[in-house]
């Protein structure tokens, strides 16, 4: 209480010397600096929230592009035992469609990856491990009629299945990696635009302050000159 006894003459006394009068503008000014300063915080938050939102996107076509080889390449062993079972044709062309996809989808997953050299490499050992498979049902499928003995000892072969089981594994891997990835830019954005958002209420808070002291300090200065 005395120390604000004491605060209230001094600031008088500065009024009446005619020193806080010539405020009145720098703090008007400093007022409009300091709500410019928030909005551009404010438009940087939006902008964050943009390239959030675009990594969801990316995030959710690498995660579309791995289910689809994943879903084309069960679709191309059905295929062939289906054919082995029944030697009907039309298996063979939706084996073609399933096996065009799949590798369609690889394109798609390696053009996402461009910009990620080292995961690029890891689509390239896929693509590999797929293309191995696929070259083994077309074979299979290439056997003609009557060849489900031969389709059945490629199944239950353990070197065959550990093949699929790399592909599988493989997809998996890219998957798991892609989703903590998201988690990982989804947190930094959320921590990134709530610190932002901090700091421009601030600066706008800060900006009503100044200009209501710019104003009490232009009008008092009016008053005082009248």
């Amino acid at each position: 209480m005395q120390a604000a006894s004491a605060t209230l003459p001094s600031i008088r006394a500065l009024f009446e010397r005619g020193h806080l009068r010539e405020m009145g503008t720098p703090t008007l000014f400093a007022a409009i600096v300091l709500l410019l300063s928030g909005m551009a915080l404010l438009g940087a938050n939006v902008s964050e929230l943009r390239n959030s939102y675009a990594w969801v996107q990316r995030s959710n076509a690498v995660l579309l592009q791995i289910a689809e080889v994943d879903s084309k390449l069960v679709g191309v062993e059905m295929t062939v035992r289906g054919y082995a079972l029944t030697d009907d044709p039309a298996f063979l062309r939706r084996q073609r469609y399933e096996r065009d996809h799949a590798m369609m989808a690889m394109d798609k997953l390696a053009a996402l990856m461009a910009d990620h050299p080292r995961r690029l490499v890891r689509v390239a050992d896929l693509r590999t491990l797929v293309s191995k498979r696929l070259a083994l049902y077309a074979s299979l499928s290439g056997l003609g009629p009557g060849h489900a003995k031969g389709v059945a000892a490629a199944i239950t072969d353990p070197q065959k299945r550990n093949d699929m089981l790399a592909v599988r594994l493989g997809l998996n891997d890219l998957r798991d990696n892609e989703l903590k990835l998201l988690t990982a830019r989804q947190e930094e954005s959320a921590r990134q635009a709530t610190h932002t958002y901090k700091l421009a209420t601030a600066f706008v808070v800060l900006a009503f302050l100044f200009s209501a002291l710019g104003l009490v300090f232009t009008l008092y200065g009016r008053r005082r000159a009248a």
